[in-house]
């Protein structure tokens, strides 16, 4: 099911996929440009519902991974649409060696967005690189793997108790936010990344897009606070 956001933004809520054999959900985020053309974001899984539903909204013109872990489901959307630009950080471009890419996304946003959606680009962990984007018009701010808002619903159905402890401890849960512990201990040259933070918060933000976990409606400024609290 897509649900609408904001103006212009939409939600998709695909399965769950297993990451080092714990479960985790996905989710993709859309944005229609100016142009009208579809910018995707963490595409799911694809099916004929969704991709149906996303013809509906208009021509799709890219397709973007955020970080070298979500890449799994890009090679059927760029079948799907072939004419849409693929685009991937560095790190995912050297993973993704069958897949075309049109250019390597980094700090400044290429034209075909810029303007309308803004990205922040932190490369503090060696494990992984990732951009956090913001689309201006209706302030949101999409986030794959630097925040996670687990509902205490899911991680009763799919995680261990054991996991669930750690989860509550390491602040990976709904009102928290907090990325897991191996990326906050591995996240180095702090000051950098608090810059960037403090930049998203000054635009203040109303929502807050996750990859895996609840997504924040509103009082997306204050979420952010919260979420980032660790970096200080």
């Amino acid at each position: 099911m897509l649900e609408s956001l904001a103006s212009d933004v939409w939600v998709a809520d695909g399965g769950i996929v297993s990451f080092h054999g714990f479960a985790y959900p996905t989710r993709m985020a859309i944005v229609r440009l100016a142009d009208g053309g579809l910018w995707l974001w963490s595409p799911i899984k694809k099916n004929a519902e969704i991709e149906g539903t996303v013809r509906a909204l208009g021509p799709v013109r890219h397709i973007v991974s955020p970080d070298n872990l979500h890449y799994l489901f890009l090679g059927e959307w760029q079948a799907a649409f072939p004419s849409a630009k693929m685009w991937g950080t560095a790190s995912t471009i050297a993973k993704c060696r069958d897949l075309k890419f049109s250019e390597t996304l980094a700090e400044d946003p290429p034209l075909d967005w810029a303007g309308q959606i803004d990205q922040a680009y932190f490369t503090n962990s060696p494990f992984m690189d990732e951009l956090i984007f913001f689309h201006r018009s209706s302030r949101t701010v999409i986030i794959a793997d630097l925040s996670q808002t687990f509902s205490e619903e899911f991680l009763k159905l799919h995680w261990p108790w054991w996991m669930r402890i750690i989860a509550r401890l390491s602040k990976m849960i709904e009102g928290q936010g907090y990325p897991p512990i191996d990326y906050r201990i591995s996240f180095r040259h702090r000051q950098s990344a608090q810059y960037k933070i403090q930049a998203l918060i000054d635009k203040h933000p109303a929502h807050v897009v996750v990859a895996h976990g609840v997504v924040i409606r509103k009082d997306g400024e204050a979420f952010l606070r919260r979420a980032f609290s660790w970096l200080y």
